[in-house]
């Protein structure tokens, strides 16, 4: 099933993915204030006898579902997508799409009651551009048994079959507690993007092998950072504990140049206020 809840930092772009590694080497953590694991950086190890990469097969009927996805699916939604072609092993895919927002006060009102700090602009003059909202499936809080998936599968070919389509769609709820929102702020022709996410598990960031970015574990204020130096940009991220529960909110700011180290830790420090 699609859509794990993981990361790809490529060229210093963070990226949702599905991918799987044999006993990678873990980069760095970030923990909640009880000591728990929020987000793990590891190396995606293609060497690996262990790793699988996709196959052809599974690389189209990605490339399938995510089209259908985009077509089929209203802002703000979730399915279970199944495809007939290219899926002998019978897969179900796990797809949702976000929400966009471009008026500053309709996405405040959506995210009113979450746990989240939206600022106006961010130093430097970077005035808000757009935000893609997404609230997760409410499977990635109960993930299907295999039994179940295999059941649904069956369901979802069933319904393709006697259709006369080659997919079948059903669709699910999406949670009001968890969501990951994409967001830009501008200036001229530069950007800087903040990203910021409410997950139900551990969020796995994948570095690819070759990667020599340089990081650094920083504090802010008394938090925690990760600053990350790829070459023609910088990124710092870190966790925020919300209140009286076990849950964080995992922060990330990156920027192409000419921003520098100091003015990125100070575009954080103004989620700390």
């Amino acid at each position: 099933m699609k859509r794990k809840i993981g990361l790809l930092v490529l060229a210093g772009m963070l990226l949702t993915v599905s991918a799987a590694a044999a006993a990678p080497k873990t980069n760095y953590t970030l923990k909640n204030k009880a000591g728990e694991v929020i987000v793990e950086a590891k190396t995606l190890d293609k060497s690996s006898p262990d790793y699988k990469a996709p196959s052809m097969e599974e690389q189209i009927r990605s490339l399938t579902v995510e089209s259908l996805a985009d077509k089929q699916l209203k802002e703000g939604t979730a399915a279970i997508f199944y495809v007939v072609e290219n899926n002998p092993d019978k897969k179900i895919d796990i797809e949702y799409k976000s929400i966009n927002y471009t008026n500053l006060s309709q996405f405040r009102k959506k995210m009113a009651k979450q746990p989240v700090k939206i600022l106006d602009q961010l130093s430097g003059n970077y005035k808000f551009q757009n935000a893609d909202v997404s609230f997760l499936p409410v499977l990635y809080q109960k993930p299907l048994t295999p039994e179940e998936e295999a059941a649904t599968a069956e369901k979802l070919l069933k319904q393709a079959e006697e259709a006369g389509k080659d997919y079948a769609v059903m669709p699910i709820k999406v949670s009001n507690d968890y969501w990951r929102i994409n967001s830009t702020y501008k200036k001229g022709k530069h950007d800087i993007r903040v990203t910021i996410s409410k997950t139900p598990e551990k969020q796995t960031i994948w570095i690819p092998e070759n990667d020599d970015s340089k990081r650094e574990k920083i504090k802010v204020k008394g938090v925690e950072m990760i600053y990350t130096d790829f070459g023609s940009g910088k990124n710092i991220q870190w966790i925020y504990d919300v209140p009286s529960s076990k849950e964080a909110v995992h922060y990330h700011i990156e920027t192409i140049n000419p921003i520098n180290k100091n003015q990125l830790i100070k575009l954080a420090e103004a989620y700390l206020k």
